[in-house]
C-alpha cells in the first residue's frame, strides 16, 4: 500500500472520529508538517481550518507531543492579525488542533499570482504582521517560520493575519537535506536560526524583512541552488540593498527594510512595535514628499468644513431626488456609489487648522457622505475659492427631507466647540457622531 493510500485510509477514520463535531468539507493545503482542512464546527456552526498531523509524523510520540503542546502555547494568543487556534486534541490516532478559518489568499500566493506590491500596501501589511509579532514575542512565543505563505489575506477586510504560530520551532523542522520539504523556508532564516544560535523575536523580523524584500522587488535578499547555500549565504553575506535592485521603492522604506537584514540582532529592530513605528514615519516622510512634489492641496478648518457641508447638501438633495422617482414607480437603474471608509493616515505634522486634501476626502466618507459628492464639492470650491459658492444655502428639497426627518418645520441647531487634538481624531469623532440616529 502506498503512503498517500495509507494517508488516505487514516484520515477516512479520523473523518469518522470526527462525526458530530466537525464536518470535514475538502483539503486547503498540505506540507510537511500538517495537512489542512476546511470543516465546519457543527456545535458552533461557523467555518474552522483543521491542521492534522501526517499519519506518519504522528506515530512518533515525540513529535506528536510537540506539535499538540506548540498549538496549545498559540492558543494562548488572542490579536486580530493572528489565527485563533480553538482546540489542540487528539482522536482516532491522529492529533489536530481547529484554528480560524480566514477567506482569501496568502501572501504567497497574491505575489506569485500578480507580482510584486505597491509601497502601500506592503506598507500595511507589514504593520499589521509586525503588531502581530510585538504581541507574540511580549507573551514569549517566537513563530520561527515567519514566510509569504504563513501570512494569510482576508478577502473582505484585506486585513493580513499570521498563522502557524509557535508550530515551526528550528529542531522540529526536517533535515536539510529533505529538499522539498524545507526550500520554502530556508530564503527566510535570520543568520542565527542558520547557524543554529539561539532565537528572539529579532530573528522573526529579520524573516519579515525577506518578505518586504521580495513583495517590493519580486526577488528575495539570497537565492542559491541548494538549501544549504542559501543558509550559508544568510548566515555570511549582506544582503543587496533594496533600491539596488528595487530604485522605485520610496527611500525611507528601503532604510526601514534594509535594518530589518542586518547580520547581529541588535543593529535590526528591538521589537516588533518598533519596526511598525519605523514603518509608519517612512510612510508618513513619504506621503510629506509626494504631497510637496506633487503640490497636493491643503484645506484650511474654514474651507474643509465648507467641503464637508456642501457634499452633505448634495448628498440631502440627490437623496430627495431618489425618492421622489421612486413615489413615481421610476424602474430606471441606478448606478451604485462606494462608500468603503477610505484609508486613514497621521496629519503628518500640518498646522491644526489645515487638513490635507485626501484627509478631507476621508473624513466626509467615514460621516457617510459619498464620495461622488464630496468631489462635486470640491469642483465648487476651485471654481469659487472665495468660498461664496459654498454658502450654507438650503434648498427646498433639502429643507422638505430634513423636515421629515427631524419632524418639525423649523429646524436649526449651531455648536462651537475647539478640540485641542489632532484633526484626524476630531474627524474619526465626528464622522461616528454624524451617523447616528438624530
Amino acid at each position: 500500500m502506498s503512503e498517500k493510500t495509507s494517508a488516505g485510509g487514516e484520515l477516512a477514520a479520523f473523518r469518522a472520529a470526527l462525526r458530530g463535531q466537525y464536518d470535514i468539507q475538502r483539503e486547503l493545503g498540505r506540507g510537511g508538517m500538517g495537512i489542512v482542512l476546511l470543516a465546519r464546527d457543527e456545535r458552533l456552526d461557523r467555518a474552522v481550518a483543521l491542521k492534522v498531523l501526517p499519519p506518519h509524523l504522528a506515530v512518533d510520540g515525540d513529535t506528536r507531543e510537540r506539535f499538540l503542546r506548540e498549538a496549545r502555547m498559540a492558543a494562548q494568543l488572542s490579536h486580530p492579525n493572528i489565527v485563533p487556534v480553538y482546540r489542540a486534541d487528539e482522536i482516532g490516532g491522529c492529533a489536530f488542533f481547529a484554528m480560524g478559518y480566514v477567506e482569501g489568499e496568502t501572501l504567497g500566493d497574491r505575489i506569485r499570482d500578480r507580482g510584486t506590491l505597491a509601497a502601500a500596501d506592503t506598507v500595511r501589511i507589514l504593520r499589521e504582521v509586525a503588531w502581530a509579532l510585538a504581541y507574540a514575542h511580549a507573551r514569549g512565543l517566537v513563530h520561527r517560520d515567519i514566510k509569504p505563505d504563513n501570512i494569510l489575506l482576508d478577502r473582505q477586510s484585506g486585513r493580513a493575519v499570521v498563522t502557524d504560530f509557535g508550530i515551526a520551532r528550528a529542531d522540529f523542522n526536517p533535515a536539510l537535506t529533505q529538499d522539498g520539504l524545507v526550500l520554502g523556508t530556508v530564503h527566510y532564516m535570520s543568520p542565527e536560526q542558520a547557524t543554529g544560535d539561539a532565537l528572539d523575536g529579532r530573528s522573526d523580523l529579520y524573516a519579515l524583512g525577506c518578505i518586504a524584500y521580495l513583495a517590493l522587488s519580486g526577488r528575495l535578499p539570497f537565492e542559491g541552488t541548494s538549501p544549504q547555500a542559501v543558509l550559508v549565504a544568510h548566515a555570511t553575506r549582506e544582503a543587496p540593498p533594496l533600491r539596488s535592485v528595487a530604485p522605485n521603492v520610496p527611500a525611507a522604506l528601503a532604510a526601514v527594510i534594509d535594518r530589518c537584514l542586518r547580520k547581529q540582532p541588535d543593529q535590526r529592530y528591538a521589537t516588533g512595535e518598533e519596526l511598525a513605528d519605523a514603518i509608519g514615519k517612512a510612510a508618513e516622510e513619504q506621503n510629506r514628499a509626494a504631497d510637496q512634489q506633487t503640490g497636493a492641496a491643503v484645506l484650511s478648518g474654514d474651507a474643509a468644513m465648507a467641503v464637508w457641508r456642501r457634499a452633505a447638501e448634495l448628498q440631502a438633495e440627490a437623496a430627495a431626488r431618489l425618492e421622489s422617482r421612486v413615489r413615481a414607480n421610476d424602474t430606471q437603474a441606478l448606478t451604485p456609489v462606494s462608500t468603503s471608509p477610505a484609508n486613514t493616515s497621521g496629519s503628518g505634522g500640518l498646522p491644526t487648522d489645515a487638513f490635507r486634501l485626501r484627509d478631507v476626502e476621508a473624513a466626509a466618507v467615514e460621516a457617510g457622505i459619498s464620495q461622488r459628492y464630496v468631489a462635486l464639492a470640491l469642483d465648487e470650491l476651485r471654481a469659487h475659492p472665495d468660498g461664496v459658492a459654498l454658502a450654507a444655502v438650503v434648498s427646498p428639497r433639502t429643507e422638505r427631507l430634513a423636515t421629515r426627518v427631524f419632524g418639525v418645520t423649523q429646524w436649526s441647531h449651531a455648536v462651537s466647540r475647539t478640540y485641542r487634538m489632532p484633526p484626524r481624531t476630531v474627524l474619526q469623532a465626528l464622522g461616528r457622531t454624524l451617523q447616528g440616529a438624530p
